[in-house]
């Protein structure tokens, strides 16, 4: 499933709804060669995904891992989306869903080939990998397992299918066959594999086929074709001679992708799938040139992608959770590294934890640090960790986000992610949160833990308190321990207590409560000075803001709607927000017009003199006399932070939280 993720910070989004009142890092160098699949659906139908998918073959990491020239595609695949193309493919490369390899990544399979090739595609690649094995990646003149049992963990098998976008792919791995032979075999195994997986699409869905095997390499062509009979087959996609080349075998086209070998021809193939057309065109890299001419490009009407209805954004209703022995649901999600994660990625580790988290959550702020340490402790051993946000930005009200600095949009989360260090993939499920629901958690956090086989072996807490140093049963760490001793979990489920997940059905919730602040009442009244100066002193149990501010200032105006976001985010704690006006005692009603044009129903007062300086000296707290000017005050009176001009809210929202505390007491 591909969810998308709000990026804007909350006051963006607020302010609009308002008105209605590390793991490996691969250094890389410039790409010589790599191939692109564009597949997009009808712009603008309802229900088809836009699909973009690069392609690539023939990588030849050779044995001793070290293949430069595999670092510069993937570095050019990296940075493909945006760069201009042709009309005919869409004016600019988009995003893609995924990258197709098309078999011998290896020269030869040793571990060392096959783990370099392993780090590549699941750490530096940002996009999701899809691979079936060529006749290198076999063995050569001996069989060899390596490669093939990496594929198995992968993706299950070595031959398999998938869907995007309306089209099913169909991805054919070769029995072994010795070397050297220009021609090879499908072999009988691989076609009956195929006609039944043909049979079972049937006749309606689009489908592709990815192969290593290019046309002229392939001796049993005719009895491949038979096997594709009755499909709607679009295009076939191999690989083996290290060259871009368009054919077509009884009304099939075949299009043969190229190698990022230094010694392989630089051209690459850029295919777009509309509901009409198929549209095939090479792109040298080095010469920044499409190709047009006609054994390498391609241009046919086909029987594409249909407009399917667009599924409900926003279901009502809990989810189920997944039951022990449950196989772990595909994802394909965005990091907040800049990378697309899939369960794939993960596919080495022999265990997988999936912790469902939130940035705006004091329980799962309290866990951070326990779950970083359990990447520490057992990443060595085997076990890899990833979060994953479940919750939708725009169904969090801002008075749920009292105990944190920041919400859960992807922005966000990238900057909690790096601001705490986070040892693991952050990866954030959006507003369609298919994957959480395939998932089930109750609250964030959740545990869910998969064995190699990727089937649930323990569901539930991280351990029985929530506070740091308190807890005396660590059930997710038993369970890792057991797995990793070949024990059976001692206590396969339990509950978990946190904060409850935003699905995206509860968004009428935050217009309901962004309605009821805008109809609380808003008042200003005088301030003297030295009433003014015993609300500095602050002696209340409360952490107070004051503002000094003006309608006439226009820092002060483009700042105003940030307090008053911090006012409702907080206001349900041991906080205040005080706003204080030096404009004029005459223009109280513009000063109360606009407090009310911004809802802010928080404490707020005009000073009630025009001497304006016997204000600067008295207040003090280094206030130089220019506005905005902003103070952070603790009970008791002690000045914990100023600022002079506009606040930076982030650092503001910081600075209170870490006041107030992040956690539940």
């Amino acid at each position: 499933a591909r969810s998308t993720c709000s990026a804007s910070a909350p006051n963006s989004l607020r302010r609009a709804e308002a008105q209605i009142g590390k793991g490996d890092i691969v250094t890389l160098s410039r790409v010589r060669v790599v191939f692109l699949v564009l597949a997009l659906g009808v712009l603008g139908v309802v229900g088809v995904a836009d699909v973009v998918f690069f392609g690539w073959s023939d990588q030849h990491v050779p044995p001793d891992g070290a293949a430069p020239w595999v670092e510069r595609a993937v570095e050019a695949m990296n940075g493909l989306p945006g760069e201009p193309c042709p009309e005919a493919l869409g004016s600019a490369v988009a995003q893609p869903a995924f990258v197709l390899g098309l078999g011998d990544f290896t020269e030869w399979p040793s571990h060392a080939a096959v783990q370099a090739y392993n780090r590549l595609v699941s750490r530096a690649l940002r996009f999701p990998a899809y691979d079936v094995g060529g006749n290198h990646d076999s063995g050569g003149r001996e069989p060899a397992a390596t490669a093939h049992d990496w594929l198995r963990r992968r993706h299950g098998d070595l031959r398999y299918t998938f869907e995007s976008g309306g089209v099913r792919f169909v991805m054919l791995g070769l029995a072994y066959q010795p070397l050297p032979d220009e021609a090879w075999a499908v072999g009988e195994e691989a076609l009956a594999w195929l006609r039944g997986e043909i049979q079972r699409i049937g006749p309606d869905v689009p489908v592709v086929v990815g192969t290593h095997l290019c046309l002229a390499a392939m001796s049993d062509r005719d009895a491949f074709v038979d096997a594709l009979a009755g499909a709607n087959v679009l295009c076939v996609i191999g690989g083996h001679h290290h060259r871009a080349r368009v054919q077509t075998h009884r009304d099939i086209p075949f299009v043969q992708v190229a190698s990022p070998r230094p010694d392989s021809p630089s051209p690459v193939t850029v295919f777009r799938i509309t509901a009409e057309r198929l549209v095939a065109i090479p792109y040298d890299y080095e010469a920044d040139a499409w190709l047009t001419d006609a054994s390498q490009s391609l241009d046919v009407k086909i029987r594409g992608p249909k407009a399917v209805p667009a599924p409900d954004p926003t279901p009502a209703g809990e989810p189920q959770t997944l039951e022990i022995g449950a196989a772990a649901p595909d994802f394909s999600l965005p990091g907040v590294d800049g990378r697309i994660w899939s369960l794939r990625d993960f596919s080495e580790s022999p265990l997988l934890m999936v912790i469902f988290t939130a940035n705006h959550c004091p329980t799962a702020q309290a866990y951070e640090d326990r779950i970083m340490q359990l990447a520490r402790d057992y990443g060595p051993r085997g076990l890899a960790v990833v979060a994953i946000s479940p919750n939708d930005p725009r169904a969090v009200r801002l008075d749920e986000l009292g105990y944190s600095d920041m919400g859960d949009s992807f922005e966000e989360m990238v900057r909690r992610a790096e601001h705490r260090g986070f040892n693991f993939p952050y990866l954030c499920d959006g507003e369609a949160q298919a994957v959480s629901r395939a998932y089930g958690p109750r609250t964030t956090p959740h545990v869910f833990l998969f064995d190699r086989q990727r089937r649930l072996r323990y569901v539930g807490r991280i351990d029985d308190n929530e506070h740091l140093g308190r807890a005396k049963v660590h059930d997710a760490r038993n369970a890792v321990e057991a797995l990793l001793d070949g024990r059976p979990v001692p206590v396969e489920k339990t509950n978990t207590f946190g904060c409850s997940i935003k699905w995206s059905h509860k968004r009428p919730d935050v217009d309901r409560a962004l309605q009821r602040w805008a109809e609380e009442p808003v008042t200003v009244e005088p301030v003297g000075l030295e009433a003014l100066l015993a609300l500095l002193e602050n002696d209340t149990n409360k952490l107070r803001v004051v503002n000094f501010w003006a309608t006439w200032c226009g820092p002060c105006v483009a700042e105003f709607d940030d307090l008053v976001e911090i006012h409702r985010m907080y206001r349900n704690r041991d906080f205040e927000m005080v706003t204080v006006s030096v404009d004029s005692p005459s223009r109280r009603d513009n000063v109360l017009r606009f407090l009310k044009e911004h809802g802010a129903s928080c404490t707020n007062l005009l000073y009630d003199s025009e001497s304006k300086y016997e204000l600067i000296e008295a207040v003090d707290r280094g206030w130089q006399g220019g506005i905005p000017f902003t103070l952070l005050i603790r009970p008791g009176g002690e000045v914990l932070a100023h600022y002079t001009g506009t606040i930076d809210p982030a650092e503001v929202k910081r600075a209170i939280v870490e006041a107030l505390g992040r956690y539940y007491p």
